[in-house]
This record gives C-alpha cells, structure tokens and sequence, in this order.
C-alpha cells in the first residue's frame, strides 16, 4: 500500500434484517463493506433471506460467511470445523453467485486450527474483533478492527490494549472511556488521515436498534464518508490492496502446525 494511504472499511455480523438499514446508511455515503451472515439465523431473530442477501451483493457490498449457526470454532474438532467453514462457503456462494473470500469468527473466537482450517477451504482471510487498531500491517486471518458500533464502558477498551500488547493505545483506552464510541472513532480516523492506514469500524445491527444507536451511527459515518482521497473498500478488498495475491499466504496459513492444542487466540469485543 503507497505510504499514508487512507482506507476505511466497515464490517457488520450476523445477517440480521436490520442489516439493511445499515447498508442503506452507508450506501448514502459511498462508504462500503461486508457482511458476515450465518446460515441460520443467530439467536432466532429475523434474518436476511436469499433475495436480500443478493441484493446487498449487487449493491457491491461483500458478504463473508460466518458459520453454519454461529458456532463457537474452538470447540469444534477439526474434521467438523472443515465442513462448517466449507458449507457456509459453499451455501453463500450459491446465493450470491460471489466468491466468498472472507470468514468472521463468532465471537471473535479461533485457533490456529481454525485458520489452518479456513485456508484449507480457500478463505482469503478473516476478521477479528480485535479493536482500535488502524495499521495497515496485519495477518490475513486476523484482521483487526478499529472501533465497534456500541457503547463499551471504559474498562473494555483498556483490556483490548492490554491483550494487544500496545501500551501506545491507552490513549485510545481513556478516549473510548471518557467520550464514546463516536469521538473514539472520529480520533482514530483523523489519524489514519495524517499517518495512512486502516479504519475499520464493525457491529452488530440489532444493538444498534436495541441501543437506539443510530443517529450515532449517522453522525460518525457522515465524519468519515465522502473524504477526498480517502478508499473505502469492502474487507476482502482491503486484504487485495494491502497484500496482492492469495496464494502464498495460504500457503502460509495451511502450513502452520497445531501443536499446543486447541489453546484459543485471545481477542477483545463483543
């Protein structure tokens, strides 16, 4: 990626019908992203149907699977880890008619079996929830975020730091606290302005309905939306602008062995 590029990318979990006023928000802007759907509906709650989901796509939104129904990854052996992670696969591919490059862990919860698993099964990468991170470095199968549509209290954003081993961040930690998750975002954004890099802004669309969130939501979007030399890319894209081409890195990814057992990568969110 050229030096000091701007990217901003949103990502948003679970396939829920109140995606859809989420993508008409950031259609509005020109802002983009995915959406990580499971095959069945998370929890019960009304769901996106095959029409929807295709639409989305024809929009040029990216839709990224994210399980069968919503499993928890670390849980599940190998064998069965492969078949969900290719159903989804397989199942939204047919929908769309799209390649799905991307896979989102349910609950941010992995192992390096899962992403030798995900690279098995052609994924180009996945998405963490790993927040306030905004440099263009990364792992394509830890993809981090750098803030999440919900109002964490304080003591969240002071343990996302401390997980990452990025002391430097606790200025974000006080930010997150003390402001919100807006003047969060705004911060962060405005550096990736000055130095280049990712801005990833992830939720969950029935908080931002539970919570009454949405002219939060409103108001950070139309910070960040329509910015000259700003890109906005859906997730996958992100992954083809900052490392070109697939091959080695799953390469990379399926050689890695499992040798200390289903220990999980630690990760912060919801």
């Amino acid at each position: 990626m050229a030096q000091n590029r701007s990217v901003v990318t949103t990502s948003w979990d679970d396939g829920e019908r109140t995606d859809l006023r989420v993508a008409e928000l950031l259609a509005s802007r020109k802002i983009t992203g995915t959406f990580y759907v499971p095959i069945h509906p998370y929890n019960g709650e009304p769901a996106l149907t095959n029409s929807e989901l295709r639409a989305l796509s024809d929009q040029g939104f990216e839709i990224g699977a994210h399980g069968v129904n919503h499993e928890h990854m670390p849980s599940l052996s190998r064998d069965k880890t492969l078949s969900v992670v290719r159903e989804c696969k397989n199942r939204l591919e047919v929908v769309t008619g799209q390649p799905v490059r991307m896979f989102c862990y349910p609950g941010g919860h992995y192992t390096p079996s899962t992403v030798r698993c995900l690279a098995d099964a052609g994924y180009e990468g996945a998405r963490t929830t790993r927040m306030l991170a905004t440099r263009p470095s990364f792992d394509r199968f830890e993809m981090p975020t750098t803030v999440q549509a919900y109002p964490h209290a304080g003591m969240t954003y002071l343990k996302n730091t401390l997980k990452a081993g990025r002391p430097a961040r606790l200025y974000n930690y006080m930010i997150g606290g003390r402001n919100g998750w807006v003047e969060l975002g705004k911060r962060l954004f405005d550096r990736v302005r000055r130095e280049g890099g990712v801005w990833h802004l992830y939720g969950h669309s029935r908080e931002l309905e539970t919570h009454g969130l949405w002219d939060e939501m409103a108001q950070l979007l139309d910070y960040v939306g329509g910015r000259e030399g700003v890109s906005y890319l859906t997730n996958g894209d992100v992954l083809e602008l900052l490392q070109p081409g697939t091959a080695r890195f799953r390469g990379k990814a399926m050689a890695r062995e499992d040798t200390s057992g289903p220990q999980q990568v630690p990760t912060a969110g919801r």
